[in-house]
């Protein structure tokens, strides 16, 4: 083997490991993106749950206020009906 051959075939041996690093580095970048586009997504799914668990408790608070707005109407009108009975049964 030639000294021109030996230099060629050590120079192939260096660049293999620059090539190898380099295709490393091209695969770390692109599994990077990946993970940042899924957790991305995740933070979205989050928040949206986050939006609907928030409307879903104002939905209940509105509930409950209507719910006891309500009772107290009924007290209302029971207590009226047991006037009128009252007088009714008082003539």
């Amino acid at each position: 083997m030639n000294l021109e051959a030996r230099v060629t075939a050590l120079e192939h041996k260096v660049d293999q490991p620059d090539h190898a690093l380099h295709e490393n580095n091209k695969i770390l970048e692109a599994t990077h993106g990946v993970v940042c586009l899924i957790l991305n997504e995740q933070c979205e799914k989050f928040r949206k749950l986050e939006k609907e668990l928030q409307d879903q408790k104002l939905q209940d608070q509105k509930l409950q206020d209507q719910k006891k707005e309500n009772n107290k109407r009924f007290n209302t009108f029971e207590e009226l009906l047991i006037q009128i009975v009252n007088n009714l049964a008082g003539k």
